[in-house]
C-alpha cells in the first residue's frame, strides 16, 4: 500500500477516515496524510501573503488533529503527516499525488459537502485523477471492508473479474455480487433490489468505476448511492487498467 491521502476541513468524520486509513494500510508502512486546501491570498504584499496563509484552527479542529495524530502513532506501522496546499489545478494535483506517492484517497461526507469553491473544484479534479477513491458515508463506522458489490455502469468495459485481478495485492475485499446500473435509473428505483442483495450477501463495500469529466462547478450533484444504501464506495478510474 502506498500512502493514503485524506482531504479534510478537520470535521469530526476525519477521525473515521483516519481509522479507515490505518486499517487499509494492512500493517504495512505508509504515511497517513491530512490535506488542507486553501485559496491563495489575493495580494501583492509578500508580508501580507505570509500572514494570510497561517492556518487558524478552532479548538475542535485542534482536538481532531491531535486525535488523528494519536491514532496513527498507536498503529506503529503508519506515520502522520499534514500537507497544506494553496490553490489547485489539475496539473498541480497530479504532481502533488505523485510527489506524495498516494495510493488511496479517502473522502469524508463533510469534505464532499464543503461550501467553498476551492473544495468543490478540488473534488472534481480528484475525480479525473487515476488514484482509487474511497467515499465514506455519514453512517459509516470502523469495520472490515471484505465483501464488495460491483455496480457496473452500462458504458463500462470492465467485468467483476477484471476489477478483482486489478485490485489484488492492494485491497483484501472479494467481489461477491454484481449489479448493472443504467444511466436513466434513479437511486430510488434501484435501492430495493440492491438492498436485498446487500443484506443477503453481507456486503460492506460498493465498487464503481469513473471516467474523466469536464469540471463544471455549477453542476448539481446526483443523489449519492452510498448515502442511500449506507455503505462506503470505492471509485476506480476506468482507464487505469
Amino acid at each position: 500500500m502506498k500512502n493514503i491521502l485524506i482531504p479534510t476541513t478537520l470535521q469530526a468524520d476525519t477521525i473515521n477516515a483516519v481509522k479507515t486509513a490505518i486499517k487499509q494500510s494492512k500493517g504495512k508502512n505508509c504515511h497517513v496524510i491530512l490535506l488542507q486546501i486553501s485559496d491563495v491570498p489575493d495580494t501583492d504584499s509578500s508580508a501580507f501573503f505570509l500572514r494570510s496563509i497561517k492556518t487558524q484552527l478552532t479548538v475542535s479542529q485542534k482536538n481532531i488533529l491531535e486525535s488523528s495524530r494519536n491514532l496513527v502513532a498507536v498503529s506503529q506501522n503508519c506515520t502522520f503527516k499534514i500537507q497544506h496546499q494553496y490553490g489547485v489545478s489539475a496539473p498541480l494535483t497530479r504532481n502533488l499525488l505523485d510527489h506524495l506517492h498516494v495510493g488511496l484517497i479517502i473522502l469524508t461526507p463533510s469534505y464532499k459537502n464543503a461550501e467553498k469553491k476551492i473544495h468543490k473544484q478540488f473534488l472534481q479534479i480528484l475525480g479525473n485523477c487515476k488514484c482509487p477513491i474511497l467515499h465514506l458515508n455519514s453512517n459509516f463506522e470502523e469495520q472490515e471492508l471484505n465483501k464488495a458489490m460491483y455496480l457496473e455502469q452500462t458504458k463500462s468495459k470492465l467485468q467483476a473479474e477484471d476489477l478483482q485481478q486489478l485490485m489484488q495485492g492492494q485491497f483484501d475485499f472479494r467481489i461477491v455480487s454484481q449489479a448493472k446500473i443504467f444511466e436513466d435509473q434513479t437511486v430510488e428505483e434501484i435501492n430495493p433490489q440492491l438492498s436485498e442483495a446487500i443484506s443477503k450477501n453481507q456486503i460492506n463495500l460498493l465498487i464503481q468505476t469513473r471516467k474523466p469529466e469536464k469540471i463544471k462547478l455549477s453542476k448539481k450533484d446526483k443523489s449519492n448511492i452510498n448515502e442511500s444504501l449506507g455503505l462506503p464506495v470505492l471509485s476506480l478510474y476506468e482507464e487505469m487498467v
